[in-house]
């Protein structure tokens, strides 16, 4: 692992620089997960998060085809079609004819599914509001200052360098090992 110093050398990093920065991200992703699940909890949200992110990038996005929305949530057309059918049935998302090849169709938010999430944000903002309330000033100035890091590690992150190793290429994602026949 490479850092650059005061005068733009570059250093190499030991062991110990290492193992601080798993620890860093470590830390960084519990904390996160945990105020994720925190928010949810206080927003009376029912559905699984998957159908929250399809059904908030329905929404965001406008009506899309099943392909395009199973690329932008980063998962497989057959995933994602199971939480359509779920959104569909709850009355949350509407399945439409594609205007320009009327054999093919989008899904959309329907104005239910637009208001459930409006109501879950403005709950999840009024949760987050009231317990920043309980902050110190210099608590809140730090996490005020955290905000750009935290937006430009959120588009690093969803700009396909998720492996942080800046080289633009994917993490290569884990693998099983491969079975080993058993014999009976």
């Amino acid at each position: 692992m490479n850092a650059r110093g005061e005068e733009g050398r570059v250093v190499r990093a030991g062991s110990c620089d290492v193992a601080a920065e798993v620890e860093e991200a470590a830390e960084l992703r519990v904390v996160l997960v945990r105020l994720q699940r925190q928010l949810r909890a206080r927003s009376d949200n029912y559905l699984t998060p998957s159908q929250s992110s399809v059904l908030a990038r329905v929404e965001q996005c406008g009506p899309l085809r099943m392909g395009a929305l199973a690329e932008a949530e980063g998962t497989s057309p057959a995933t994602v079609s199971r939480h359509i059918d779920g959104l569909i049935q709850e009355g949350l998302i509407e399945r439409v004819s594609d205007p320009v090849d009327g054999r093919a169709s989008l899904v959309r938010a329907s104005p239910e599914g637009a208001s459930l999430l409006g109501e879950l944000r403005a709950r999840g903002t009024a949760a987050l509001r009231n317990a920043l309330d309980g902050l110190s000033p210099g608590e809140r100035a730090m996490i005020r200052q955290a905000l750009p890091a935290l937006q430009a590690l959120t588009e690093r992150l969803q700009g396909g360098d998720g492996d942080g190793d800046g080289d633009g290429e994917p993490a290569v994602p884990a693998t099983r090992p491969p079975a080993v026949p058993t014999t009976s």
